[in-house]
């Protein structure tokens, strides 16, 4: 009994020694980009735009990493560049054949040495003529909120990885969220 109780008050007093001994994260947070490598991830959003636009999936894509993971706004989970030139290259033939888009905003957050996210709100469009177009003779417009990780490798700024979300437009203002403004309690308080 006496060797336990002896076990358990030593590793009691180890196990704090232990643990104050690891070394303490890194919390400095990266340099802000640099003005050519802002251009660059912009470059990256508006690039991706104009392909779209033109539907040429083959540039759309050749803004991707090798190993790129994206989720598209139904929830699709592609992974890898060929995957994702497929995904789009079937859908840009269908339901997204008539559809525009442009960017309305976005904001650089530099996470990492050579590693930014964006966040982008984007709008795409269908016209009248697009069978899947439900409205009353204006262009439907559906605003996006995208969020892209963008990578530096070989000096080259890519898309490693991509999430698109529809904005709920009774929610788009309330990005700071409250019990008061959303209807749901904060995490503390259920």
């Amino acid at each position: 009994m006496h060797r336990i109780v002896f076990a358990i008050l030593t590793l009691a007093l180890t196990v704090p020694s232990a643990v104050a001994q690891q070394p303490h994260t890194n919390t400095t947070l990266p340099p802000p980009l640099s003005a050519d490598d802002e251009t660059a991830v912009r470059g990256l959003v508006n690039g991706f735009a104009d392909a779209w636009n033109r539907h040429d999936m083959k540039a759309m894509h050749d803004l991707d990493t090798e190993d790129v993971e994206w989720v598209n706004v139904v929830g699709h989970y592609w992974r890898g560049k060929e995957t994702v030139r497929k995904g789009h290259t079937a859908i840009h033939k269908g339901m997204e054949a008539k559809t525009s888009m442009s960017v309305e905003s976005t904001s650089i957050h530099p996470i990492a040495p050579n590693v930014a996210v964006v966040v982008a709100t984007l709008h795409f469009f269908r016209m009248p003529t697009d069978p899947l177009y439900n409205g009353n003779g204006d262009p439907m417009d559906t605003k996006t909120r995208a969020s892209f990780t963008m990578v530096k490798r070989d000096g080259i700024w890519k898309i490693a990885q991509f999430q698109n979300t529809v904005v709920d437009p009774k929610a788009e203002h309330d990005d700071i969220p409250s019990f008061e403004a959303t209807g749901f309690f904060p995490p503390s308080n259920p």
